[in-house]
């Protein structure tokens, strides 16, 4: 592929993940900053909530649909299975809510019914992204997902402004700006692609079979990453989690380049596997492109551990930073550990170990829930950091495991050497008595230096990660 066509295919991806990620963590920033602590936690909670919900109503079809869909065109009928089943399941799942809201008086009955609606109508348009996706358009999503999530923040900005920003606005912005999306991409996939409505009981009953080994590892996934948010909203205070969805936001956000590669490998397994069977025949290029994917991974909680209270202190007024600058330090830690994983876990779904990868998501999900209920009450939100981090570190060596013994050889080693390099250089450079902006400077410089010193990264490296993406 040439140069200019791989910056493109980054440039696109990454398109959708800066109007998810970067826009939509502006708009929680906006929140956040205004909304008092408590409001804001009691808004993350009822999101992490929703999303969990969102994720039972998938049953595991959303990765499924795409292998099949980059796979080959005769599968193309899988993306309007999955966007029925997802109509149907957000109507039903909705009216449920509606129901208990009437029956029920709290305040989480009263608000999670329309919370829910948002990230329903955010489920509803997840076939029609991944279609595009899956046929490697990146660019069309990324528009519509520029679009509605500035939307979001505009009207956020205005309602701040005009003092009118509450908990009641929040909800109809989340609404509104997740209908925008859905009926954008609406009129582009329906009239400018092969996408079709056109629905068959038994090839998606086959569709619901092949997904149903998955559909148990998505969850358990899903409560890895938002499980803690839930227990700490019943177990502690609006405003412990409020300190802590502020840091695993940031968090996110900090994993942006993985979000906008994952996109791009899957679909690239898919058609390699579909011209050979034999993982051997490119398993250089997937250790390279490990070792180059690491390299980077790690620079990136280097660099924000070192602004994190300064900048976070100062952009929020005080609000956040020094607070949970430690539960940010634990999971910035996970961000390399989770670019592991996410390879390990894109060749294992490629090699078709459903049963494995939904074994290893259990396994890991019930040693995160059983951490956050032991750590929780004993260390309010630095336990559930401990506990993400603890999972994450168990879920790369399951991984590593199952993929070293069934499907290719990936090498550990650089996972562990950028770590332990990273970790010697914050620590040496973190006792220099000077301003951070130096700091950062010289650890930036450290540890480039030392990495290609030691020859951890080399051009050719480079040029292979290239390669593998092309």
């Amino acid at each position: 592929m040439p140069q200019n066509k791989l910056f493109a295919r980054f440039l696109y991806s990454g398109m959708q993940a800066i109007a998810v990620q970067v826009l939509g963590s502006l708009f929680f920033y906006l929140i956040s900053v205004y909304l008092s602590k408590d409001n804001f936690g009691m808004i993350s909670w009822l999101n992490a909530l929703s999303l969990f919900f969102t994720t039972i109503l998938g049953f595991g079809l959303e990765q499924v649909v795409t292998r099949r869909i980059a796979a080959s065109n005769r599968s193309d009928w899988a993306a309007g299975a999955f966007f029925i089943h997802s109509v149907a399941g957000f109507i039903i799942t909705l009216l449920i809510l509606l129901g208990l809201k009437v029956i029920f008086h709290d305040a989480v009955f009263q608000y999670l019914p329309w919370f829910f609606a948002a990230q329903g109508l955010i489920f509803t348009g997840v076939p029609l992204k991944q279609f595009l996706n899956a046929k490697e358009r990146f660019t069309p999503y990324g528009v519509i997902a520029l679009i509605s999530n500035s939307f979001k923040i505009l009207v956020a900005w205005y309602l701040q402004y005009k003092g009118l920003l509450n908990t009641g606005t929040v909800i109809t912005v989340l609404i509104g700006s997740a209908a925008l999306e859905l009926l954008c991409l609406l009129a582009y996939v329906v009239p400018k692609t092969t996408f079709s409505f056109k629905f068959n009981a038994k090839p998606y009953i086959k569709l619901i079979r092949e997904s149903a080994a998955q559909y148990i590892s998505v969850i358990f996934d899903m409560s890895l990453s938002r499980i803690d948010w839930i227990l700490l909203g019943i177990i502690t205070t609006n405003v412990v989690l409020a300190d802590y969805s502020f840091a695993y936001r940031a968090f996110e956000l900090a994993r942006l380049p993985m979000l906008i590669i994952g996109p791009m490998i899957l679909p690239r397994f898919s058609r390699l596997l579909a011209t050979t069977k034999r993982w051997d025949d490119f398993k250089d290029w997937i250790n390279d492109f490990n070792t180059v994917e690491l390299f980077f991974a790690m620079l990136i909680p280097l660099i924000l551990n070192f602004l994190w209270t300064p900048v976070v202190g100062w952009i929020t007024g005080g609000k956040y930073g020094q607070g949970n600058s430690l539960q940010f330090m634990l999971l910035s830690l996970c961000i390399p550990l989770q670019f592991f994983v996410n390879l390990l876990w894109t060749v294992g779904f490629s090699a078709k170990k459903y049963r494995s990868v939904t074994g290893i998501t259990i396994a890991c999900a019930v040693t995160n829930i059983a951490l956050n209920l032991l750590l929780i009450p004993m260390f309010d939100s630095l336990g559930a950091a401990i506990a993400f981090l603890a999972t994450t570190a168990l879920q790369g060596f399951l991984y590593y495991r199952l993929v070293n013994r069934e499907v290719v050889a990936v090498s550990i080693f650089p996972l562990v050497a950028f770590i332990l390099l990273a970790g010697i250089v914050y620590i040496a450079v973190n006792w220099l008595s000077i301003h951070y902006i130096f700091r950062l400077i010289i650890a930036i410089a450290a540890y480039l230096f030392i990495a290609a010193g030691c020859k951890l990264i080399t051009k050719q490296r480079m040029v292979n990660f290239k390669n593998f993406l092309s």
